[in-house]
């Protein structure tokens, strides 16, 4: 830092009072991990890094939850009658004082950043045991003559409530899309959709089940007494710094009410084009595509396939001062500053064709039709394209070429498709491996290797598989990464759509003007140990696949 840097630091913190250190922070002047890593070389305390730390949950709970989020520390080990913890400040002889206090044991401070703290203290959090607290407290206050849902005060403080609140926290916290609550002959099941697969969390007793769905209900403002027909609803709230959208469906099934919670955080689902896992060939493709003035770009793909959130890192990238851009979504899942969102109601006739009518009236440079259902979409799409507009949308289908052919089927003309279509983008999600339990293993997969070898690339030796920590909560896999084909209509394309030419001589056409397929995708994200044979199983491999090894 120079002369001037720390002058105005040291400024800021005469009117302020607050540490200097923080106060670099706030201005910018350098990272919290540069600071601690500065703190630890000055005082000589260890710095942690929290992402790599395997906590014993005996030693977590030796200080309350509740006192460890008030004070954003974090219990690492005991050796000796000696509690190691991971805190901000590590001279803070106050709050060293009070964990003395009580844990009865002698504090070795440590030093890690705030965030970092805040992220582990998420995911050391074991919802069942907590929730066992709650079912506990429960029979304790039925037993009671009174019971406590017989007067007022006590409903905030309502087991059903607190149960309620403390799922959505704990879903939020591990990065859920989904909540699940779904009532059985007796229980409720509670499952969380992680990484695209559904994992069951906890299990409500059958006494309890009718007043967390009251809770969830009351949040997304639907009516509790009304369990025969199915409702939907939204809450917005907010956990800490994360802005938190939930879209709510009530369903009835034979048990009881069925919900589903689609969570939508602000702070994880925007992403950048670089932050969406493509490889560096197609980004710089797609890069080059977003340049265009006019045309249509169609991302497709089944349904949670990240579609959605590749067509909003496009609107980011393209949203200027000097752009007007209009979407038409069922529903709006992000709200984007500096764009117009439409968002459709079938109950006053706003559907995607109508809205897109309407938007072609209000001056657009770029249009997002969040999705092509019907030829009438479809044809006012290919037009607004042809007429001077860059228009963005999704399909349902499986492959880029698949995407021509059902443009094809829903009756638009192939002179149209080949004239407006500038690039179509088929895409997958796939799991990470975590890397902090990943481990080399041999590439024995005999059905894997032969649809390697079909696809005539080079079989590895080896391949990564991962054990499970408690970082990923036991799974083996951190986060997702799409697998990608793209597909951009050069001149011979062009012509061969307007041939009416089949489905296999246009993926010859785009193969030779060297289009990568996502199955080739997928098995270097594989080779490379980005994910694993099971995932690529899962996601890319499809009976056209088994008929071709066959």
């Amino acid at each position: 830092m120079n002369q001037q840097q720390i002058q105005r630091a040291l400024e800021y913190q005469q009117r302020s009072e607050a540490k200097l250190g923080d106060i670099l922070v706030r201005l910018g002047m350098i990272t919290p991990e540069a600071m601690a890593d500065a703190l630890s070389i000055h005082l000589g305390y260890p710095r942690v890094d929290m992402t790599r730390q395997h906590v014993d949950p005996g030693v977590i709970n030796l200080v309350p939850d509740q006192f460890l989020h008030e004070h954003n520390v974090f219990p690492l080990g005991v050796e000796n009658r000696v509690l190691t913890v991971a805190m901000t400040d590590p001279l803070d002889i106050f709050l060293i004082d009070e964990l003395q206090r009580i844990t009865g044991m002698s504090i070795s401070p440590a030093i890690a950043t705030a965030e970092e703290i805040k992220t582990a203290l998420s995911r050391s959090r074991d919802i069942a045991s907590t929730a066992r607290k709650v079912f506990d407290r429960y029979a304790e206050d039925d037993s009671e003559e009174d019971g406590f849902e017989q007067e007022d005060q006590y409903l905030g403080d309502a087991p059903g409530v607190q149960l309620a609140n403390m799922i959505v926290e704990q879903a939020v916290c591990e990065h859920a899309s989904d909540i699940h609550l779904e009532p059985t002959e007796e229980d409720m099941d509670v499952r969380f959709r992680i990484d695209g697969i559904l994992r069951k969390v906890m299990t409500v007793p059958g006494r309890l089940r009718n007043d967390v769905q009251s809770r969830i209900k009351v949040m997304a403002n639907l009516d509790i007494t009304e369990r025969r027909r199915p409702q939907d609803g939204r809450i917005q709230f907010r956990i800490g710094d994360w802005e938190v959208d939930m879209r709510v469906s009530t369903l009835p099934t034979i048990h009881g009410e069925k919900i589903v919670a689609r969570i939508l955080n602000k702070a994880h689902g925007l992403l950048s084009i670089d932050q969406l896992g493509f490889n560096t060939e197609t980004t710089k493709k797609l890069r080059r595509i977003l340049k265009l003035n006019q045309g249509l770009i169609l991302v497709t793909g089944p349904t949670g396939s990240g579609k959605t959130t590749t067509l909003y890192s496009f609107l980011s990238h393209l949203n200027t001062v000097e752009k007007n851009i209009i979407t038409i979504e069922d529903p709006v899942e992000y709200q984007l500053p500096g764009i117009n969102q439409v968002q459709i109601n079938p109950k006053v006739n706003l559907t995607f064709a109508t809205g897109l009518r309407t938007v072609l009236r209000q001056d657009p440079d770029i249009i997002m039709v969040g999705e092509i259902r019907d030829k009438e979409t479809a044809e006012i799409a290919i037009r607004s394209a042809l007429t001077g507009h860059l228009v963005l949308s999704t399909l349902h289908t499986n492959n880029t070429i698949a995407t021509i052919a059902r443009l094809v089927d829903m009756g638009i003309d192939p002179y149209l498709i080949s004239s407006t279509v500038a690039a179509v983008i088929s895409q997958r999600l796939v799991r990470k491996i975590c890397p902090d339990c990943k481990q080399e293993v041999p590439f024995t997969d005999p059905l894997v290797i032969q649809f390697v070898k079909a696809l005539h690339m080079p079989v590895p030796e080896k391949v990564y598989k991962s054990s499970g920590c408690m970082l990923c909560n036991q799974s083996g896999f951190r986060g997702r990464v799409a697998i990608e084909e793209v597909l951009i209509l050069n001149k011979a394309m062009r012509q061969a759509i307007d041939d009416r030419a089949g489905e296999e001589q246009l993926r010859q056409l785009a193969v030779e003007s060297g289009m990568i397929t996502l199955q080739e995708n997928a098995v270097a994200k594989l080779t490379t140990g980005v994910t694993t044979s099971d995932e690529i199983i899962r996601t890319v491999y499809s009976i056209d696949e088994q008929e071709a090894l066959e």
